[in-house]
């Protein structure tokens, strides 16, 4: 069995991801193993094995905190690097945005500079009011101190979980949920990327921010 081991710790998001994809179009072997230094990492690389039907996907420590060796067969579809061109040129699935409305980046957990208490009253009352528009967002992107509101303490999980429910796709900066050490902190939400969100943000859909 030809194993191919790509070593991608010590590199900056979404360059794990983007490695990943290009040793899959590139090479033939019959085991990928791919080395990460976060969790985020680990999570966006296997979400993407599964997207490409990978097989026998999983995951161990490599004995170094914080690093991840995955592990993963190709798939009947992909036997002999046989993955369609289609296929290749996807990104990672995420959950299917099934809401109409714009994408919306909120890159704080408050909207405005001026008082911190305020700015929170503020972006709490703007994503209850999400919940009660006719056509609520496709996507809600958390960045920087923004994944907070994802987190077991926010006031705003309610909210998000009827968002959620109305099909609207919540995608977290897993780079952000590392730099904050709050991963195991995630309450609601997939765990995203560079790659992922700058697609969605360059998309024909509109954007707002909030920062």
């Amino acid at each position: 069995m030809k194993e191919y081991k790509l070593d991608a710790r010590g590199l900056d998001c979404p360059k794990p991801l983007l490695r990943t994809k290009q040793v899959i179009s590139d090479q033939k072997f019959d085991r990928l193993t791919v080395l990460v230094g976060n969790e985020p990492a680990r999570e966006n690389i296997m979400r993407f094995l599964k997207h490409m039907k990978f097989q026998d996907i999983h995951w161990e420590t490599t004995g170094v905190e914080g690093e991840f060796s995955i592990s993963s067969v190709p798939g009947l579809a992909n036997q002999e690097n046989s993955v369609p061109e289609t296929e290749k040129a996807e990104i990672p699935p995420i959950i299917p945005a099934t809401g109409g409305g714009n994408t919306v980046l909120i890159a704080s957990e408050r909207i405005g500079m001026g008082k911190k208490d305020l700015g929170g009253l503020l972006m709490k009352g703007y994503i209850y009011t999400l919940t009660q528009i006719e056509i609520p967002p496709a996507y809600l992107i958390f960045m920087n101190t923004g994944v907070n509101l994802t987190l077991d303490d926010s006031e705003s999980l309610e909210d998000l979980r009827v968002l959620e429910g109305r099909g609207v796709s919540l995608l977290v900066c897993g780079t952000c949920l590392d730099y904050l050490n709050a991963g195991d902190r995630l309450q609601i939400g997939q765990i995203s990327n560079m790659y992922e969100i700058a697609e969605r943000l360059h998309s024909n859909t509109g954007v707002l921010t909030f920062t």
